[in-house]
């Protein structure tokens, strides 16, 4: 059965950009109320900073500059006590780090789903290696959001579970005006919607901005984790920085082609992009590099291209996209909505 209140414990900031965590965890907490810890926020004072967003609470630990872990004192535990009430509580963790959690609230149950490899990242927290390898040992269920993850924990038996994530189909497939922004740039408008960081490919960025001096590139979302010096620097780039998670449908409504540049690196070897779905509930044609979860779930639909020159080639062909594509990715997108994969989730927690 589902406990009276869960605690999640999040690596990603719950007003940032619009991800995983949050779809399902908004939608569980329309089945019972929902606490989410963030992680330490560096600020000018010692104070858990406590809000609500719809049915959703929000604890975020201000710290003063160089606070060092535990990511986790008794002072937050304790806020979150206040704000979960009593026991049954169940923990949902999308990392490790915040295992303690579970610990501090005797978690029945204790589920655990994985968005990303997050060991592979530039920036890594001390000790999340051997904090997952527990988690996974405790937890009742282990949620992965693609297949390459799975693949990696399959072998913890049954309570792995593949549940790749979705999209909010009705939003990213409805009729919207294009943003001014793109809708007023002359020549075909090439665009990326999504967090700016070490995974993408700015090599690529730039050759494809230079194959096409007539044409834009508009990376939409905020730069997170990035040295500024590794940024594109092209007149023909555009970077508009955080933007709201409504507007989205209007900046992809002034696309031409949507983009997956992203780079072959450690970070990116078991991502399974959500923008993927988003870009094909707008009717777009897509164009990604070979991310394997990609390749192996949507090359009917996506344009796959590996290496510089062969993605200004599929970029040029999805200029003109053929109808059966982008028909195939509309099909796709509607087949795995949030409202489906978290409802599917919360039922297997349900019957723990």
């Amino acid at each position: 059965m589902i406990p009276r209140t869960f605690v999640a414990g999040l690596h990603l900031r719950w007003d940032g950009v619009r991800q995983r965590p949050h779809h399902l965890l908004s939608r569980l907490a329309l089945r019972v109320p929902v606490v989410v810890v963030e992680e330490p926020f560096a600020a000018g004072e010692d104070r858990d900073e406590v809000r609500r967003d719809g049915d959703v609470t929000i604890v975020r630990p201000l710290r003063r500059r160089g606070w060092s872990p535990p990511w986790l004192d008794e002072h937050t535990i304790a806020t979150a006590r206040r704000h979960a009430g009593e026991a049954p509580v169940g923990v949902w963790l999308s990392t490790p780090i915040m295992l303690p959690l579970a610990d501090a609230f005797d978690a029945k149950p204790l589920v655990y789903d994985i968005m990303d490899e997050l060991a592979n990242f530039d920036i890594v927290p001390a000790g999340l290696v051997d904090a997952e390898r527990e988690t996974l040992a405790r937890a009742q269920v282990v949620f992965t959001g693609g297949r390459s993850l799975y693949a990696s924990r399959a072998g913890l038996g049954d309570k792995v579970r593949c549940e790749p994530s979705g999209v909010e189909f009705e939003r990213f497939a409805a009729d919207v005006a294009p943003h001014p922004l793109p809708s007023q740039l002359r020549g075909p408008v090439f665009g990326y919607v999504g967090v700016i960081d070490e995974r993408l490919d700015v090599g690529l960025i730039e050759t494809l901005a230079d194959a096409f001096p007539d044409g834009h590139i508009v990376l939409v979302g905020p730069v997170f984790k990035l040295d500024p010096a590794r940024l594109p620097r092209r007149a023909n780039v555009h970077l508009t920085g955080p933007v709201p998670y409504d507007a989205l449908p209007s900046w992809l409504a002034g696309f031409d082609v949507a983009l997956m540049p992203f780079a072959q690196n450690r970070a990116t070897a078991s991502i399974s992009p959500t923008k993927t779905l988003e870009y094909f509930a707008a009717r777009k044609p897509v164009v990604s590099t070979p991310i394997a979860d990609v390749a192996a779930e949507f090359s009917d639909a996506a344009f796959i291209a590996e290496g510089p020159n062969a993605f200004v080639d599929a970029v040029r062909l999805a200029l003109d996209p053929p109808p059966a594509r982008i028909a195939r990715g509309l099909d796709y997108a509607r087949a795995r909505t949030w409202d489906a994969i978290a409802a599917r989730m919360i039922d297997v927690v349900a019957a723990l």
